[in-house]
């Protein structure tokens, strides 16, 4: 962990009155081993050392001499002693600082990561009344679509113009029709009628009015055929008679 590693350390530590008399003893090596005896204090979980470990710890950590730890521990008021351990004020309210920090740091974090309830949606009355509008809008459509009104002129123009093959309003005459005639009705009229126009239904009607309009073209075709021939005799009888006409009088004053 990040913490066995740490404990607050002032960076002009070496000018304390104490820690100059313990360099000036024990020159930089005292001071070291100080240091190092506050590391092995911060690795315990009360920050003290017995008295009688002086020995193994220097024979394992630190090897400076125990003489010279015992001297760094009991002289130069660094460490109070209480029954055969010994500790450090200072490096007590040091720790004490920084474990307090750190429990308001996780007290925090904890806090942060509740799921924390979700606010209350409040819906504002100009909001409620457009989705009111929208909700009877979608319910009129659904019964629109229930009548043959609902097939009206706006919807045959844009079917017109997907079905550019047939002719949509004639269709639809034809459909009503067929449902007047076998009294057929639908749940969607729009979508019967669009049915409708890709069946059986659409393409037999279309061939009779197809066959219809050209009997019908062929019939104006003879009757304009008749009147052209008729003009045509008439025009001609009417020469025939100013020629008559033109004959007498052009003897009547020939000398």
């Amino acid at each position: 962990m990040k913490d066995a590693y740490y404990f607050p350390h002032d960076s002009n530590a070496r000018n304390d009155q104490r820690l100059l008399k313990v360099r000036y003893r024990h020159g930089t090596g005292g001071y070291g081993a100080f240091f190092m005896l506050l590391e092995i204090m911060r690795d315990t979980g009360d920050y003290r050392l017995k008295m009688t470990d002086l020995e193994m710890i220097d024979e394992m950590e630190i090897h400076i001499g125990v003489d010279v730890l015992i001297d760094i521990v009991e002289n130069y008021d660094l460490f109070e002693m209480e029954d055969g351990y010994f500790y450090s004020i200072s490096f007590d309210k040091r720790m004490q600082k920084m474990n307090d920090l750190r429990e308001i740091r996780a007290k925090a974090g904890r806090k942060g990561g509740k799921v924390k309830p979700k606010p209350k949606q409040t819906v504002s009355k100009s909001k409620a009344l457009k989705e009111n509008i929208l909700k009877k809008n979608i319910l009129n459509n659904k019964k629109d679509i229930k009548s043959l009104e609902s097939i009206n002129k706006e919807f045959l123009n844009e079917l017109q113009e997907k079905h550019l093959d047939i002719d949509v309003f004639f269709q639809f005459d034809k459909f009503k029709n067929y449902l007047s005639a076998n009294g057929k009705s639908y749940k969607d009229y729009r979508a019967g009628f669009r049915n409708w126009l890709v069946s059986g239904f659409c393409e037999k009607t279309d061939k009779i009015r197809l066959k219809k309009q050209k009997i019908q073209t062929l019939n104006n075709k003879i009757k304009r055929d008749k009147e052209l021939e008729n003009n045509s005799a008439t025009q001609e009888e009417m020469r025939a008679e100013m020629d008559k006409a033109i004959g007498k009088i052009s003897r009547k004053y020939t000398v």
